[in-house]
């Protein structure tokens, strides 16, 4: 069941009904549902739909040309095209006659394997498909690759696209809707907790709409070991960052309460420097964000850090210190250890300002039992 994006939705949909050349970017981070609204809007409509791989270029083309032919051609062929070019020719001669779709899904693992491919898609577009009635969609994870690298004035795609998705984690109000068939009655208090653990990130709400307890889902998806979200955030870090290992000690440092700079350095054994650098990139990744005195300038020192992710926020506090135990499949018992504490961990860890208005009025039932 598709839930939420409804603007964008609209946004997608408007552009494709304007019988000209277009060229969208969308981009968010891991598990908030990009994927998922292109497979939406692509429903009953002529697509192309091909993810880059973090493999070699020929790997990447071999999978490209099935994808090609199979959606023009309806050919099971695994002949591959003899490079990138003549498989966009064919979907430049496709596109002079035919409304097209074409997504390249996971866009950064696509160009950091083939250099060339923003090139070659910019030379496409002026010298050929602005003049059909295409629809590119360029997709990807990696949020400062799709701003820079894409979307960037240094970019080669730069001046080319008509419009851009970043794609967000739900309200409070969206993440609501997930829980309408679950089996049990779900108390307000509890979706607010369920919102508030998973940051209104599509995936992990999807998780928690399968008609378990509340406490029940909880023990199921954080504390067994054998469940996506109980290795989820150093998965994330593993995937997005050279050193995982570096930037799990800083998310640990914050995550415990050091959200100043010489704090953070203090207990990684970093110089200021370099650990400003790493949160930099944490904050791009929508995981750290930094909070600034509101009469002080943004180059103030006085500046603090605070995980943004509320799935962080609650693995770092809750599920992270008792691994081992989790391990042994204790989780039960570390659950029932960690339940009183979840009431203050909601008080003190609420969503992004713009959706904590919502968020706060659901949770007030808890913050008066």
């Amino acid at each position: 069941m598709f839930i939420g994006r409804e603007r964008e939705l609209k946004t997608l949909n408007d552009h494709y009904g304007s019988n000209n050349f277009e060229f969208f970017c969308i981009y968010g981070r891991r598990r908030v549902g990009k994927t998922e609204l292109i497979k939406e809007f692509i429903k009953g409509k002529k697509a192309i739909f091909f993810t880059g791989f973090e493999d070699t270029k020929d790997v990447n083309l071999a999978s490209f040309s099935n994808s090609v032919r199979e959606t023009l051609y309806n050919s099971k062929s695994k002949a591959v095209y003899a490079d990138f070019k003549d498989a966009l020719t064919d979907i430049y001669e496709y596109a002079k006659s035919e409304k097209l779709i074409l997504v390249i899904d996971e866009y950064p693992f696509l160009a950091k394997n083939y250099q060339g491919i923003s090139s070659l898609l910019q030379v496409e577009i002026d010298h050929r498909l602005k003049d059909t009635n295409i629809f590119i969609i360029l997709c990807g994870s990696s949020m400062s690759f799709m701003e820079k690298q894409v979307m960037g004035h240094k970019s080669p795609l730069y001046g080319r696209r008509t419009g851009q998705i970043k794609t967000l984690p739900f309200d409070y109000e969206t993440s609501t809707k997930f829980y309408q068939h679950m089996t049990h009655k779900t108390k307000k208090e509890d979706k607010a907790i369920i919102y508030g653990i998973t940051g209104g990130i599509a995936k992990y709400l999807h998780l928690f709409s399968n008609g378990k307890s509340l406490d029940d889902n909880i023990i199921n998806n954080f504390f067994n070991s054998n469940e996506l979200l109980f290795e989820e955030p150093t998965n994330l870090l593993k995937q997005e960052l050279r050193e995982p290992a570096l930037y799990n000690s800083i998310v640990t440092a914050v995550a415990n309460g050091s959200t100043r700079v010489n704090e953070i350095a203090t207990k990684t054994g970093l110089d200021s420097a370099a650990c400003v650098k790493y949160l930099y990139n944490l904050i791009e990744l929508g995981i750290v964000k930094r909070e600034i005195p509101i009469l002080e300038k943004e180059t103030s020192r006085r500046s603090i850090y605070r995980l943004n992710d509320g799935m962080f926020r609650f693995w770092y506090r809750f599920v992270y210190a008792n691994i081992s135990k989790i391990q042994l499949g204790l989780g039960e018992q570390v659950f029932d250890d960690i339940k009183p504490q979840i009431t203050d961990f909601m008080r003190v860890s609420p969503p992004s300002p713009a959706r904590e208005n919502l968020f706060i009025s659901a949770f007030s039932t808890i913050s008066n039992t």
